[in-house]
């Protein structure tokens, strides 16, 4: 029943796999649900042992102040908006980790620019990341690195489909699926999996795919399909959502020969009906209306509103939480002229460790496992990339195994034949 908010700074010296990591300092901007995993995974003695010099930060000093209380670290108030103060946080720092609302990913990005700092994000819903796209040249001469969108989706899916297309000569498609399901037994009205403010923009903003090569847009909602996932969520309606992860695909997969590219997303059934009330009533809008003698922005109240409502039931401590998320990748190709399908999966629940939500959880780790990637120098790749160009995939599922988070893989592969034609033919007939 916990709902990401934003914000905050971390500073520390780490010792990965049993060498000394280089001595950089981490900045993690912003202090929500997220920014709190990624300190809670960095200041993890077993999963993340080692000496640790941290700071916290957050336009909102008290959720700073929150933080940096819980772990006994340093805290203090920063607005991104502020280039000046922003400088004074990335100036000290090696690595910054974004966890504040993507719309300020470029803004920051410029400041880890002239602070000299590598960048790691967690996704800029398609059109944010193609224009920090254009930073990769800036990024790869000042020798630095910049991973868009290190989360869950895009995040740790990318990494799954990266691996995926490593094993084979040729890329045609690749698409990235994300399933929730949340069977916390509860009272509550409504419970959000992540920002509120990316779950109404995925609900209304038109979603983009690679189509026959080409990133065209497609109506929000559309292609909705029944897939069977791992359980426990089953057979689940999926649609194409707005993310990053084909225009990621795209790029990445280029010289493959990628045609087609999609995300699709899959939510509860009761969490959807209630936000697509929310949207089809105007809630969704920016576009401000006059009420008791003012001017107010729907999306801005409405999200106050169930902000203020998810923390009062927060602290009423009613349900336990239970919930799941299943990341799948799905790549098709060649290898040695044969067709083949691989799909790379991952099933997340409720943490044990932690207790934080499946689909909170599988957000705010990535991040921690890549900064610590690059200060061991597993990540040397310098420039713009996404998670599927640099991040080393058996190291950092390996990592993922250890943080309740395991991944596997199916191959398919046609053995009567070197393609999937006559296979498709058959299942296509009608019933």
């Amino acid at each position: 029943m916990r709902v990401a908010s934003w914000y905050l700074p971390a500073f520390c010296m780490l010792k990965i796999h049993g060498k000394e990591a280089i001595d950089l300092k981490i900045a993690v901007l912003g202090a929500g649900l997220q920014g709190n995993i990624v300190v809670t995974d960095l200041c993890d003695p077993v999963l993340s042992p080692g000496k640790k010099d941290l700071i916290i930060c957050d336009y909102d000093l008290s959720k700073a102040k929150a933080v940096g209380e819980r772990f006994g670290i340093d805290y203090a108030q920063c607005d991104v908006s502020d280039h000046g103060r922003l400088l004074e946080v990335t100036g000290g720092a090696g690595i910054v980790i974004n966890c504040v609302q993507y719309n300020w990913n470029l803004t920051i990005m410029q400041a880890c620019l002239e602070a000299g700092a590598h960048y790691i994000d967690l996704g800029g819903l398609f059109h944010v990341t193609r224009k920090q796209f254009e930073l990769h040249d800036a990024f790869r001469k000042a020798g630095l690195t910049a991973v868009l969108g290190m989360g869950s989706t895009p995040g740790t899916i990318n990494v799954m489909a990266g691996y995926a297309a490593s094993r084979l000569d040729t890329v045609s498609e690749a698409h990235a699926i994300c399933a929730c399901g949340d069977f916390t037994k509860t009272g509550a009205v409504i419970g959000i999996p992540y920002s509120l403010l990316t779950v109404m923009e995925e609900h209304t903003m038109d979603p983009w795919i690679l189509k026959d090569g080409e990133l065209v847009s497609v109506p929000a909602g559309s292609g909705k399909e029944t897939i069977t996932f791992s359980e426990p969520i089953g057979a689940a309606e999926a649609v194409y959502c707005i993310h990053s992860e084909p225009a990621q695909f795209a790029r990445s997969f280029k010289d493959k020969g990628i045609r087609e590219a999609s995300f699709k997303l899959s939510l509860p059934a009761e969490f959807e009906e209630r936000v697509k009330f929310l949207a089809d009533v105007g809630f969704a809008t920016d576009e401000k209306i006059q009420a008791g003698g003012a001017m107010v922005d729907p999306l801005k109240t409405m999200v106050a509103v169930i902000n203020r409502y998810l923390e009062r039931y927060d602290a009423s401590g009613d349900g336990e939480l239970n919930d799941c998320d299943v990341l799948r990748a799905v790549v098709k190709g060649t290898k040695d002229g044969t067709e083949k399908e691989i799909v790379v999966e991952s099933v997340i629940r409720t943490s044990t460790r932690w207790g934080y939500m499946a689909g909170a959880l599988d957000t705010g780790v990535p991040p921690s496992i890549v900064a610590q990637m690059i200060m061991n120098g597993l990540i040397g790749e310098r420039g713009v990339c996404s998670p599927e160009q640099c991040v080393p995939p058996l190291p950092y599922f390996k990592e993922l195994e250890k943080r309740e988070m395991p991944v596997f893989m199916v191959e398919k592969t046609p053995l009567s034949s070197d393609s999937f034609s006559y296979l498709n033919e058959l299942m296509s007939r009608p019933k």
